[in-house]
């Protein structure tokens, strides 16, 4: 099972959106591992968790963030969210995901090339953007493990215009939203 939350509309930055526990580093934090798990404890009250291993890093293009994911390995413990930062926990069965036929996909064109971005029904919601493409990515080093191939794309019933708030569609509709902003 992979934990993702959902956000609070009263945040700032990403309002609404799921997401993996996390936030900024903070002078205390030896390094982005003690972040992770210090947001973790923060947000869903784990303890302990087990760090597995790193995921690739993301830039949020929405943001001037990069997001910077540990899997962790979490006990059979109760999760106590921060109702400030967490609006809704939602757990994702990663088998399930791995055994379907195919997976959603938004297309979209960047430097002249047809791509396609994953996103995936998390609860009432969609996951999109850099925290659908981390789980994309924990997905392909988990297939081998369960032994099942990856299951292809298939063109999601939705559009970005869907999914974004109408302010971050408008900019990133046409640009393509893997675009990097920074230079």
């Amino acid at each position: 099972t992979a934990i993702c939350t959902l956000r609070p509309e009263t945040l700032s930055l990403h309002a609404g959106e799921i997401c993996w526990p996390g936030g900024r580093r903070e002078p205390e934090d030896v390094n982005l591992v003690a972040t992770a798990l210090r947001e973790a404890h923060e947000e869903l009250g784990i303890f302990q968790p087990r760090v597995l291993g790193r995921l690739s890093s993301v830039p949020l293009f929405t943001s001037d963030y990069r997001l910077e994911p540990f899997v962790t390995d979490v006990t059979a413990e109760d999760l106590t969210a921060d109702p400030a930062e967490v609006a809704a926990v939602i757990e994702l069965n990663v088998s399930a995901v791995l055994q379907r036929e195919s997976l959603w996909a938004i297309p979209y064109t960047h430097n002249g090339r047809s791509l396609s971005a994953p996103v995936f029904e998390a609860g009432n919601a969609w996951m999109y953007g850099a925290t659908a493409f981390v789980f994309y990515e924990l997905l392909t080093v988990l297939a081998p493990l369960y032994g099942v191939p990856m299951p292809p794309f298939r063109t999601a019933p939705i559009t970005w215009e869907d999914v974004l708030p109408e302010n971050v569609a408008d900019r990133l509709i046409g640009r393509g939203p893997l675009e990097d902003t920074d230079g």
